[in-house]
């Protein structure tokens, strides 16, 4: 059985501002960061592999022209990239709008405080290129779900083509 998805919106204003943990910074994205994006999604689940991953990042947005201007990773202190967000384009009910995509952080990075950052940086990058934005996640996904509605996403329904 199919998941869920549940979709949420933001006007982009009043973003909230947290700074990340000490030992963390924010890079953005360059040309061969690819291969991390996809250890990141791979180890959080999303894709089975990393070569899926990989595949995933060239279909979607590997002709992208300035994608260094819309995806952030965090880096630790160790220089690994270790979580990411992508302030992308999107549709969303026949309407465009940015979006909020592939937000993930590793696993062994998970509750340390960086969600809130990673999230609020991307909803600032989207600020600057897009009037409001959407996100898609799962219905299983409460925890996100939660903290998204702290941040001011709010739910929408949209038309989802029938299976």
């Amino acid at each position: 059985m199919a998941e869920t998805s549940v979709y949420l919106r933001h006007n982009l204003e009043n973003i909230p501002f947290y700074p990340l943990p000490d030992g963390f910074e924010f890079a953005s994205y360059k040309k061969g960061d690819e291969a991390q994006w996809s250890d990141i999604l791979a180890a959080t689940g999303e894709f089975i592999d990393k070569a899926a991953a990989l595949d995933r990042f060239h279909q979607e947005m590997g002709p992208a022209e300035d994608l260094d201007e819309r995806m952030i990773f965090i880096r630790n202190q160790n220089l690994e990239l270790i979580g990411t967000v992508t302030a992308w384009y999107g549709t969303v009910s026949d309407v465009e709008m940015g979006r909020l995509h592939w937000v993930e952080i590793m696993p062994d990075y998970q509750g340390l405080g960086l969600g809130r950052p990673l999230i609020s940086k991307g909803m600032q990058i989207l600020k600057e290129k897009h009037g409001r934005a959407y996100l898609k996640t799962q219905k299983s996904s409460r925890a996100a779900i939660h903290l998204y509605r702290k941040l001011g996403w709010s739910p929408i329904k949209v038309n989802q083509p029938h299976a």
